[in-house]
């Protein structure tokens, strides 16, 4: 690779798993983008000690987006470093093009993370944990980390590769599909998790005869579930609520 090496551009990668590590109403998560692009440039301005510290002040400006999908605004302003080093752009381009892309990645990354993803692993984590609660927990963190993972590598590696190819990036990942995707998904193992606890309930009182009308709760929860997340309610408002629902049953 030209530029920074890999050694170093690994360790913006790491670091940005801090981005909100010091997290503060003046400037959000400035500070932390500053300790993760930092590496980078200690690298690209390490005989021009003046240029480092005004690269260091430019990335403690406010910033503010979407943590997980973060690092492809990390890697392109890592990218635009090296050509600003290079008198290839105006430096004040880095802090334009971060503004201008922060406000969308974190529209998109808070729909797909927060909104649909997380949902559906915490869902998944539930039903587990009604096998074991250690399985419930290794669900939760495996479906989470298989799909936000490779979106911070991959969006980190388009970023490095320059702004057009972190645009392309996110116009071929089709985050809105998958969004509603994942919310389905979580409505269904929502439905599933009220299928099991009421499953139980029926065994716990013995009645045979519930069995049928458990069912037929399950498969209208699915269907309501369904509904609740294409007229945009919050999904953890309802998995909060199932939450509670499955612990008063279990309780009683």
């Amino acid at each position: 690779m030209e530029g920074t090496d890999k050694a170093v551009r690994r360790s913006a990668w790491r670091r940005q798993f801090l981005l909100q590590g010091c997290w503060n109403y003046e400037g959000m998560q400035n500070v932390g983008f500053a300790y993760s692009i930092l590496p980078a440039l200690r690298h690209i301005y390490r005989e021009k000690p003046e240029e480092l510290t005004k690269a260091l002040k430019r990335h403690l400006e406010y910033f503010n987006t979407q943590p997980a999908i973060g690092g492809v605004i990390l890697g392109a302003a890592l990218k635009l470093e090296e050509r600003a080093a290079a008198g290839e752009v105006d430096s004040r381009d880095i802090g334009t093009f971060k503004v201008g892309l922060m406000g969308s990645l974190g529209a998109i990354g808070d729909a797909y993370f927060w909104g649909a993803l997380r949902p559906m692993a915490s869902v998944a984590g539930a039903v587990l944990a009604l096998v074991h609660p250690f399985l419930g927990i290794a669900a939760l963190l495996l479906v989470y980390n298989l799909s936000h993972l490779p979106i911070r590598w991959k969006g980190f590696s388009a970023g490095i590769e320059g702004e057009e190819k972190a645009v392309e990036f996110l116009k071929g990942s089709g985050f809105a599909a998958k969004t509603e995707d994942r919310k389905i998904v979580a409505a269904i193992l929502g439905g599933a998790y009220a299928g099991a606890v009421c499953g139980k309930t029926a065994l716990m009182f013995g009645s045979g005869q519930a069995a049928p009308a458990f069912l037929l709760l399950a498969v209208l929860t699915v269907h309501l579930l369904t509904v609740l997340f294409r007229k945009a309610v919050s999904p953890s408002e309802i998995l909060l609520f199932l939450l509670i629902i499955g612990t008063l049953l279990v309780w009683h």
